[in-house]
């Protein structure tokens, strides 16, 4: 009996598949089916407790609030994600991606706040031995754009900074990006310190307030550009002036809109008070049926069945109401704030509001006005990447880089421009985030970004990239995000676990990935 088994040939790999075989071959599909894994958890478990249904949509989860905040989230780590996996696939890390988000973030706002100076130091000998200044350049009033470019060139700068050393040096990039990790956060902790405190004070604190609220100047008739919240804080006489000059389709348009608000608004007071008040019976009720009092049970039944209030009156729309949700309706003025930190989608969500009837709270007004910008600017990175990696020469070059060195500099691929430019990259991928950050909540903190460059790669990790370099895709990177974000959502809904056992989940995820990762990779190599 012959028991020898057919050996696998060099020539194997490349014969033709059929389509499972290539389908379950690719690093997405495993993460693809534990994120599906965590959409059900997330929409089962966020239902309300006592209530039945089939739809996720009906849970915390998956409302409107839950799907803004938790797409936040998902899309502010999948930005700096694809940056870390881009140099994950060409062999290089970075783990200067968090301290960079602190740096670029409280640069931004300083130059925000304060402005912008050039300045130089000189050794003066008048009245003793002493540094004087002088200052070259000072811009008192920086742009949006102005800020960010400014912010751009230090940590393009940075990131080319790093990225050359490691081409030259041969060092390691784990070592190298672990000085520029602690050199910045420094850096940006002894900036703050040094630029944000009053004239009594010898050092001040590390987190920049006071920003103004860029993304919500609007020009409001008859008082030029004003913050949205002070133009709705204006007398109600300067308000029914705007009000009167609104025209009539819009006008009407607000009131049929308000007047649902206002009546959604009072059948929710209603129902809070009956609750208010059928609830002692309740208790009552049940004091009497433990007591086994069948004559008390009967009468306090009757009382629930005929409990009565006068239900609450909606408000009257008037044309303070009117102007005050014209005065929402405005464009901002400064659209490059309004980009980075505003809202998108606000007429879907609208629209899920009213005529729907689905984003909307318990007290009847709207839940969620839209998505986060960070989400589209996500997605526009994404693409771009997708493009570039998978349909050009530069994406090849990538690819190279990171599977074979050697081999890729035999065949006149330019590594170290590569590896340069995609630090660079990385460098910006955390600049959008920290501007992202800034123009959302008006604030910037030297601790932003902690531990962010571990999560990048593990996000990418999960997603399909392998460690070694050389294979890795956008897709993955994209999925990995999403699992990472939800898993933080999900494991906080389940009944009887501590939310942060997601963390366990995301360990033993991480550590399942990567040894998928390389099985992959062997078998499209043909090793097994």
């Amino acid at each position: 009996m012959n028991t020898s088994t057919t050996q696998r040939k060099e020539a194997d790999r490349h014969q033709e598949k059929s389509w499972f075989s290539k389908l379950i071959s690719r690093p997405e599909i495993g993460p693809i089916g534990v994120m599906l894994l965590l959409f059900g958890m997330l929409g089962y478990f966020s239902i309300p407790a006592g209530e039945m249904s089939w739809n996720p949509f009906t849970g915390e989860g998956f409302n409107a609030l839950g799907i803004r905040n938790f797409l936040r989230v998902i899309s502010q780590l999948g930005i700096i994600a694809i940056g870390a996996g881009l140099l994950i696939i060409a062999g290089e890390f970075d783990l200067s991606i968090g301290s960079m988000i602190g740096f670029a973030g409280a640069c931004m706002a300083m130059i925000l706040r304060w402005g912008f100076s050039i300045i130089i130091p000189y050794v003066s000998f008048e009245g003793g031995f002493h540094i004087e200044f002088l200052t070259l350049i000072h811009l008192s009033d920086v742009s949006p754009l102005g800020a960010i470019f400014i912010t751009l060139c230090f940590t393009l700068f940075f990131g080319w900074l790093q990225g050359t050393i490691i081409v030259r040096s041969g060092l390691p990039s784990f070592i190298v990006t672990l000085g520029g990790l602690f050199f910045l956060r420094g850096l940006t902790e002894v900036s703050l310190r040094s630029f944000n405190h009053r004239a009594d004070q010898t050092k001040g604190a590390t987190t920049v307030t006071e920003i103004p609220d860029i993304k919500n100047i609007v020009n409001v008739p008859g008082h030029g550009e004003m913050v949205r919240e002070k133009a709705k804080a204006l007398p109600e006489a300067d308000l029914v002036a705007i009000a009167q000059d609104i025209p009539a389709d819009k006008v009407a348009s607000i009131t049929e809109r308000l007047e649902y608000t206002y009546q959604r608004v009072a059948e929710a007071k209603t129902e809070i008070l009956i609750k208010k008040g059928v609830k002692p019976l309740e208790q009552a009720l049940a004091n009497a049926q433990q007591s086994g009092n069948d004559y008390m049970v009967s009468m306090i039944q009757e009382k629930i069945t005929n409990f009565k209030i006068e239900p609450a009156v909606a408000k009257t729309v008037t044309d303070v109401d009117i102007a005050r949700v014209y005065i929402d309706s405005l464009y901002s003025t400064k659209p490059v704030a309004n980009f980075f930190g505003g809202d998108i989608l606000e007429p879907i969500f609208d629209w899920l509001y009213f005529p729907v009837d689905w984003n909307t709270n318990n007290f009847g007004n709207q839940f969620a006005s839209g998505l986060y910008s960070c989400v589209m600017i996500w997605l526009i990175i994404a693409l771009v990447c997708y493009v570039v990696l998978s349909k050009t020469q530069a994406g090849n070059w990538i690819y190279s880089t990171g599977g074979n060195l050697n081999a890729a500099k035999a065949n006149g691929v330019p590594t170290d421009k590569v590896k340069v430019s995609l630090f660079m990259f990385s460098a910006f991928c955390a600049t959008i985030f920290a501007t992202c950050q800034v123009f959302e909540v008006n604030t910037a903190d030297a601790a932003k970004g902690n531990l962010k460059e571990l999560e990048a790669i593990a996000a990418a990790v999960i997603g399909g990239v392998v460690l070694t370099g050389g294979f890795g895709t956008i897709l993955g990177i994209v999925v990995g995000a999403f699992i990472f974000g939800v898993a933080k959502e999900a494991f906080f809904y389940i009944p009887g676990i501590d939310g942060s056992f997601y963390r366990v989940f995301l360990g033993l995820v991480i550590i399942a990935s990567a040894l998928t990762n390389e099985n992959i990779r062997k078998r499209i190599m043909g090793s097994i």
